[in-house]
């Protein structure tokens, strides 16, 4: 699968600047914009113009500068309601995050090569992390993307990889294939997968996948906290026979669901 459209619509992948723009940077002025994407600011203006039309946009009215609008949530909501897991998950992924300290709890699914966070539940507020609902992260760099991996067949691995490649997010991150795939038969062996300050530094991971009665791959369920706390034996250890067990009611709650549907 190619990330390339055969005929890709201009007008679209402008549109696509201009939110991507607003996205990182927050609250922004057309000439802002304009600078940052390298268009004119008269069709940056007309794009914001539009977008504030269609109701994805809000003006300030005091500073005239644009922001996205809630209208994304909306749509990222409507959207995640509708996918079977995350609501047979949602009651295991509360109840993990309550047996936690400072951790949180995500249940993620791989699109198009990248993974997505679906649930993010944090218990203990005291620690806070730049990690929310939606946010897209490379599959090689985390755990839980790793322990997707390990699932997929050499073709789906050499995909995702030469798609989005191995960049490396910290200075532990894995970015040569053949370290990244020794670990894979671990991971097939003991179901967890980790995350020693790979994908941030001062945070680490463990999590398993989550699968259907066919042995598919339906998602993944990962504890993420402080990297000296996960380096506790105790901890490490606890973390790994709970998230087992979450990821098993899941799986027969899923099957459950399945069946009945």
């Amino acid at each position: 699968m190619d990330d390339e459209a055969n005929r890709p619509i201009k007008a679209l992948l402008t549109m696509d600047d201009i939110v991507a723009a607003l996205q990182k940077d927050g609250e922004r002025g057309v000439t802002s914009i304009a600078e940052t994407i390298d268009r004119p600011a008269s069709i940056v203006h007309d794009y914001l113009s539009t977008l504030q039309q269609l109701g994805y946009v809000v003006q300030n009215e005091d500073n005239g500068a644009y922001e996205l609008s809630f209208r994304y949530l909306e749509l990222g909501g409507s959207v995640r309601d509708d996918v079977t897991l995350y609501n047979v998950a949602k009651p295991e992924v509360n109840a993990l995050a309550e047996k936690t300290s400072s951790e949180f709890v995500t249940l993620s699914v791989e699109q198009n090569g990248m993974c997505v966070a679906l649930d993010v539940v944090q218990n203990d507020l005291s620690i806070s992390y730049d990690f929310t609902d939606g946010t897209h992260f490379h599959m090689h760099a985390s755990a839980v993307g790793k322990a997707f991996l390990a699932q997929y067949s050499d073709n789906r691995v050499t995909e995702i990889l030469d798609r989005h490649g191995m960049p490396a997010h910290t200075e532990n991150t894995v970015t040569e294939r053949d370290e990244l795939e020794e670990r894979f038969e671990r991971i097939r062996e003991s179901g967890i997968s980790f995350d020693h300050e790979e994908y941030r530094m001062g945070m680490a991971s463990v999590s398993t996948v989550i699968k259907d009665s066919t042995g598919g791959v339906l998602g993944g369920l990962s504890i993420t906290g402080p990297a000296h706390r996960l380096r506790e034996p105790d901890v490490e250890e606890e973390f790994r026979k709970e998230l087992l067990s979450a990821r098993n009611i899941i799986e027969l709650n899923y099957s459950s669901s399945d069946a009945t549907s």
